[in-house]
């Protein structure tokens, strides 16, 4: 009789897990961990972790650190690396810089330009502007003032008016031709003279006149110094200039011409003024009384002060008569009479 063999006699080396029989044959059963997924997984971690006090406050902790990070770190990335840019329009160029070092800021400059309003070296402009957000060390572009645009009038005297006019164009001005005047020395249209005048400073787009030469006037004023004023007085008459006379004192005689102006030999037109020095004469001198002295005597006195003496009647008797008179203001060299008897 052949024993029966249970399954359970089996070795349980030989055993089949349970349930294979269902799987059919040549297939094993999913690993439990896949069956489960992750939704298994979440509740393992919620058993674990969260059925004890001690797990849900270190997961409590880990959440709340999680999210001081985020918000640091959002802070930080949004807000926190920027500073507020500082106002530094209008202010000079050190006060600007003190402004920069206090904010932890940096300075560079763009090209400075002209401003008729804007001290030199005064801010004009920067970016970023005033308030805008800048990260911390950043960096501010300042534009500076040249301060108002002037240059000098350039030197054009002496040069014919188109020479003269182009200088003046290319230097950013304003041509206008003045009055012109007669010159003895420079030609018909060479310019004299300029308004505002040469070296002035001028800002762009002003206006220049320029004083052109109508060549040599043509009367010549005559020599007249030396001369008397009657005969001076004739002479320029006769050329249609008109005299202008001021006395002055001078040790010359009375009457004489000292100086003029213009000077002989200049050009000027019929009409111009001819100024002219005329000699007051010598200063006068007081004469001093000679009668009752002896008549010899009274011609030593006389000469030896300047005076040139005529006797009559007696030349060895007494004066009686003096002329002109005791005490009279006479110019220096004025004759004198004596009458002795």
């Amino acid at each position: 009789m052949v024993a029966t063999v249970r399954p359970t006699d089996r070795p349980a080396w030989a055993r089949l897990p349970e349930g294979a029989n269902s799987q059919g044959p040549g297939r094993r059963r999913a690993a439990p961990e896949a069956a489960e997924g992750l939704g298994g997984r979440l509740a393992t971690f919620r058993s674990t972790v969260l059925g004890n006090p001690s797990g849900r406050l270190a997961f409590a902790a880990v959440v709340v650190a999680l999210g001081l990070v985020a918000a640091i770190g959002g802070w930080w990335f949004g807000v926190g690396r920027y500073t507020t840019t500082p106002q530094l329009v209008s202010l000079s160029k050190a006060e600007a810089q003190a402004q920069a070092d206090r904010a932890g800021l940096l300075l560079t400059y763009a090209e400075p330009r002209f401003d008729e309003k804007a001290p030199k070296d005064s801010v004009l402009g920067q970016s970023p502007a005033s308030t805008a957000k800048i990260l911390k060390g950043g960096r501010i572009t300042l534009t500076l003032s040249l301060g108002p645009e002037r240059f000098p009038v350039p030197d054009v005297i002496g040069k014919e008016f188109e020479l003269a006019e182009a200088d003046l164009v290319n230097a950013k001005l304003v041509v206008a031709k003045g009055t012109a005047r007669y010159d003895d020395t420079l030609p018909a249209g060479v310019v004299l003279d300029s308004s505002p005048k040469v070296g002035t400073e001028v800002k762009p787009g002003a206006k220049i006149t320029l004083i052109l030469s109508r060549g040599r006037a043509p009367v010549t004023v005559p020599n007249l110094v030396g001369k008397s004023l009657t005969e001076a007085r004739t002479t320029l008459a006769q050329l249609n200039l008109v005299l202008a006379e001021t006395y002055k004192d001078s040790d010359k005689p009375r009457d004489e011409v000292l100086g003029q102006s213009p000077a002989d030999g200049a050009g000027v037109e019929k009409g111009t003024q001819v100024k002219l020095d005329v000699s007051k004469g010598p200063p006068l001198a007081v004469l001093p009384r000679v009668i009752d002295l002896p008549c010899q005597q009274a011609k030593q006195l006389l000469e030896s002060q300047g005076y040139p003496v005529t006797m009559a009647v007696n030349p060895n008797a007494v004066v009686r008569i003096q002329a002109p008179g005791e005490n009279s203001q006479v110019p220096p060299g004025t004759p004198v009479v004596i009458t002795c008897f």
